[in-house]
């Protein structure tokens, strides 16, 4: 009987949750404005495992890195890190306070791999997915979206997956 209450109180919490960030009138009750934007502050980013392979990154904010979670992952970042048009990007960190970028979802916080400053001034949220688990990210893309469409053109999310470095290259160009 726990059990199901539970369950039924995600649900709820779930529909209760999309309405309020994708039914009509969204723009009224979700804001994103400057008053909001993160800060990455140089003496915060304390990864738990640091990025320990040979590749020179050139464009990283800071002079550590967080570790990658696959090899995909890392060659994302290595193709981040090649863009003329990326002023400089971070490995964004995870549940760290005051030190990870985070997009709140229904049943909780979303953190994006990877957070880049363009030199146009926009920032680029990128997201590193791999294919068994792109169905289950849904309400990140959704969430991540709504991010970029309420920005007033300031911000940009893409989610990638299998190498689709083109997807990336679509937000930056737009």
């Amino acid at each position: 009987m726990e059990g199901r209450v539970a369950e039924l109180r995600t649900k709820a919490v779930e529909t209760a949750c999309d309405a309020f960030l994708f039914g009509d009138g969204k723009e009224t009750r979700v804001r994103v404005g400057s008053e909001y934007e993160f800060e990455f502050h140089p003496d915060a980013y304390a990864p738990d495992r640091d990025y320990g392979g040979d590749h020179d990154f050139e464009k990283h904010y800071y002079p550590r890195i967080g570790d990658f979670d696959s090899e995909e992952e890392f060659l994302c970042a290595c193709w981040i890190d090649r863009q003329k048009e990326v002023e400089y990007w971070v490995r964004n960190l995870v549940r760290k306070n005051g030190a990870a970028f985070f997009l709140q979802t229904a049943t909780g916080r979303f953190f994006p791999d990877f957070v880049c400053k363009l030199k146009d001034g926009r920032i680029l949220v990128v997201e590193y997915k791999g294919a068994d688990r792109w169905k289950a990210a849904e309400l990140d893309r959704l969430v991540g979206q709504l991010w970029e469409e309420l920005s007033g053109g300031k911000a940009a999310f893409v989610m990638v997956k299998e190498k689709r470095w083109e997807w990336i290259s679509a937000k930056i160009d737009r």
